[in-house]
């Protein structure tokens, strides 16, 4: 089903965590068993053939008849099954690295999965029922078919090395960041966008911007005055306390978002996801 729902095998592989070769293996089984072809290409697209489309539907009934069924056979027992997380990596690293360690310490029957990335990500996974929870960074949640619960106010800092020409600044400004070298996430983040609609509005041009796809190489990079970076303070503050960077008094617009974990509205919850929503807001929630 997730093969239909992403449109791809390499998506669906890497979602759960299979290689795509595997994947590809179970479909030619499938296929094999029935004597019948259920996918077929066009161009880039793949599409379901005519007995595809017949078998995806006895698909749905059953996997929401076996969710029935555990859902009446549960009986508040110890979680068992399946929870696929989607996770910003500053959440992740500096946030929820202890509460999932507990987690699976607690629960070890869940097959827990993780994919990193943003809101933006996350979305169509969890319209897709691929996803069963999500952590979204933006300053709010607005979708009317998610359900959104605000977990904490989540600042957002922007540094430089401690030797760099805008530390010796008071106040730094949007025109100070005109010929800056500015160290980006390669996935977009609320934030950077709206620094970066910012920028654009005020006719303010860096010398240029660096997408990198670590947090960890971004601060080594930021600490190696190849540029300044705006990152959540959580990810930041053991380098600022030790004095390997330097938060800017940044006087431009307000960067700071929220932290909410989010599910679809029509989402079943089931006994591992509501065990693990428990847990955050027990260990993460003041």
């Amino acid at each position: 089903m997730s093969i239909v729902k992403l449109g791809s095998f390499s998506q669906t592989a890497q979602l759960l965590g299979y290689t795509q070769s595997t994947v590809t293996t179970h479909i030619q089984l499938l296929e094999k068993e029935f004597n019948t072809v259920f996918f077929e290409r066009f161009g880039h697209q793949l599409m379901l053939t005519t007995d595809g489309e017949r078998l995806y539907e006895y698909a749905e009934q059953i996997t929401k008849l076996s969710e029935a069924a555990k859902n009446e056979l549960d009986h508040f027992d110890i979680p068992k099954g399946s929870l696929i997380l989607g996770i910003p990596e500053s959440v992740c690293m500096y946030y929820l690295t202890d509460v999932l360690k507990e987690y699976v310490s607690l629960y070890p029957d869940v097959e827990l999965k993780l994919r990193l990335g943003i809101g933006s990500d996350f979305r169509n996974l969890l319209r897709k029922n691929v996803m069963d929870v999500a952590f979204f960074l933006e300053k709010k949640v607005k979708d009317r078919d998610f359900i959104s619960e605000f977990l904490w106010a989540e600042p957002i800092v922007m540094v430089a090395a401690p030797n760099h020409p805008l530390t010796k600044l008071k106040r730094v400004k949007v025109q100070d960041l005109t010929g800056q070298i500015l160290v980006f996430t390669d996935s977009i983040s609320h934030y950077q966008t709206v620094l970066e609609e910012y920028l654009e509005k005020s006719s303010i041009t860096p010398r240029t911007i660096l997408e990198i796809g670590q947090i960890y190489t971004i601060k080594q990079f930021v600490k190696s005055q190849l540029g300044i970076t705006i990152l959540p303070l959580a990810a930041v503050k053991t380098e600022i306390e030790a004095g390997e960077l330097v938060a800017l008094s940044w006087q431009g617009i307000d960067l700071d978002t929220n932290t909410y974990i989010v599910h679809h509205k029509d989402k079943w919850l089931s006994l591992p996801i509501r065990a693990f929503i428990k847990l955050v807001r027990e260990r993460l929630v003041e």
